[in-house]
Formats: structure tokens, C-alpha cells, sequence
């Protein structure tokens, strides 16, 4: 039978682990509605750039100027600026300096700076409830302890300096999000083998034969393998929708990420798929 790819992917994953873990507010309420967060940045920050009159400058994307090409609150997913507020977002919640930042953003190191500020200024929690957090547990202990039901520690050997701090910035979400990933991957593995017939062996060999092929995980998604049937496809996605989202526990509060899903026969082909 023809096969055909299911994609897995966790939805802005790093970002609602940031938002829980400050806690930030508005990007937690932003999430819990399920609102575009990178969207609502990107109009945010327009705002304070076109009632502040700032100057910004243009570009081959932003023709009339970074941030002041429509009102603030009329921009879409399609525009530039989203993506500019998408690298602020995950750049700064790292501690980027300004340099590297504009290095990301591809834009002078002034405007760059400029940017950043303004975040700051919108989720002050970024720094002073996130990144404080993070700095505390470093200084005291000089390691991380993972969100539950991971509750990994993670330990840093370097001497303390704000290289280290960012490191540890970056290294909760990213290794919180890797440890999903790979609690959902042997998950699938073993709730595969299981459905073999009666009196196979969970050979790899046997578990290919089924059909449930788990090939790959990369960042934030998983790839399996699987034949051509819709009922194989809804069964196999509800069956990762229903491990992936597993609650991580955040200072006591659920936080449950969600998977997006695409299918297609290669992976540069891909559609979303709805899981009902």
C-alpha cells in the first residue's frame, strides 16, 4: 500500500514554556486564548512605533518603514513584521545581545536596540520574572530543574557570567521541548508494538510491517510513516495528539502545548490535517 507522511509539530513550544515559567501574563493569556502571539507582538510594537513617531527605517519588505507601512492594528501573517516580532520574541527571550540581534534581524544595530526596548517594555516580565528566575536558580544551585512530569536537572559548569545566564535562558524551553519529544517518540514506539497480532515478536521488522513507521524528530515535531488509509491516519495522529499533549506542570499550573498536523506524501508537499 502507498504510504504517506504524518508531521506532528508542538505549536510555539519554547515561547508558552517562557510564558508559564515567569509567569509573562499577556503571552500566557494571549496562548490560553489561542490568539496568534507573534501577530499581536507585531501590532504591540507597531503601535509604539507610530504613536511614539519613532523613526525606522525602510526596507525592501517594509517599503514605507519598519513597522509604519499600515495602522498598527490592521497587520496580518502575511506581513514582514511578523516575522521580525517572531525573532524578538524568541531572540530576547534568550538574553540576545544587541549585536547578535541585529545581526538575526539583519538591520542596524541602533534599530535593532530600539526593538528590543520596546519588547522589554511590553512584557517587563521577560526580564524581571523569567530571566530573574533562571539567574536565581544558576547562582544558587548552578542548574535548572525541568518543568514535571520531566523533572530533569540540568547542570552548568562554566563559571557564572551573563554567557552562562543566557545559556540557561535558552536551555529550559529548548531541553523541556527535546524531553517531550523524546518521551512522545518511545511512547509511540511501545503503544505500536503493543498493537501487533498475538504471538509476534515487537521486531523492528514486525512493527514496520504494521505500518507505524516513527522516523524522525526534529526541534519540535515528530514524522511517522504510515500507509495510505484514513482510518490508519486519524488513528495514528489521535493516538500522538492524545500522548504529545501530555500537561507539563509549571510551578503547579498545567500547561498543555498542542500539536499541529500535516500530511503528505513528501515532506517538502505537505497539508494541514484536522484531528477531530
Amino acid at each position: 500500500m502507498k504510504k504517506i507522511w504524518i508531521n506532528a509539530d508542538y505549536s510555539q513550544a519554547e515561547a508558552r514554556v517562557v510564558a508559564w515559567y515567569g509567569p509573562v501574563p499577556s503571552l500566557k493569556t494571549w496562548f490560553q486564548r489561542g490568539e496568534d502571539i507573534h501577530l499581536n507582538m507585531t501590532k504591540l510594537i507597531a503601535r509604539v512605533v507610530q504613536t511614539g513617531k519613532i523613526p525606522m527605517p525602510r526596507t525592501e519588505h517594509s517599503p514605507a518603514g519598519l513597522f509604519l507601512g499600515k495602522h498598527w492594528d490592521t497587520y496580518t501573517k502575511k506581513d514582514y513584521e511578523r516575522q521580525v516580532s517572531k525573532n524578538t520574541v524568541h531572540g530576547n527571550n534568550y538574553g540576545l545581545g544587541p549585536q547578535k540581534f541585529a545581526t538575526m534581524l539583519g538591520l542596524p544595530v541602533k534599530i535593532a536596540e530600539t526593538i528590543q526596548n520596546i519588547y522589554f517594555t511590553l512584557v517587563p516580565e521577560i526580564k524581571n520574572a523569567y530571566q530573574a528566575r533562571i539567574r536565581q536558580s544558576i547562582d544558587a544551585t548552578r542548574s535548572i530543574k525541568l518543568p514535571e512530569p520531566l523533572g530533569w536537572t540540568r547542570t552548568f559548569y562554566d563559571i557564572a557570567s551573563e554567557d552562562l545566564y543566557r545559556a540557561a535562558y535558552a536551555a529550559l524551553p529548548q531541553s523541556t521541548i527535546g524531553g517531550k519529544l523524546v518521551r512522545l517518540w518511545t511512547s509511540l514506539c511501545h503503544i505500536f508494538s503493543e498493537e501487533l497480532p498475538e504471538g509476534q515478536l515487537a521486531t523492528p521488522q514486525n512493527i514496520l510491517r504494521m505500518g507505524y513507521d516513527v522516523r524522525f524528530n526534529s526541534h519540535d515535531s515528530v514524522g511517522v510513516l504510515v500507509p495510505d488509509d484514513a482510518d490508519v491516519i486519524l488513528h495514528v495522529c489521535r493516538t500522538i495528539k492524545r500522548l504529545g499533549e501530555e500537561p507539563l506542570f509549571i510551578h503547579g499550573e498545567p500547561c498543555v502545548i498542542p500539536m499541529d498536523f500535516k500530511i503528505g506524501y513528501n515532506q517538502l508537499d505537505m497539508r494541514e490535517y484536522e484531528v477531530v
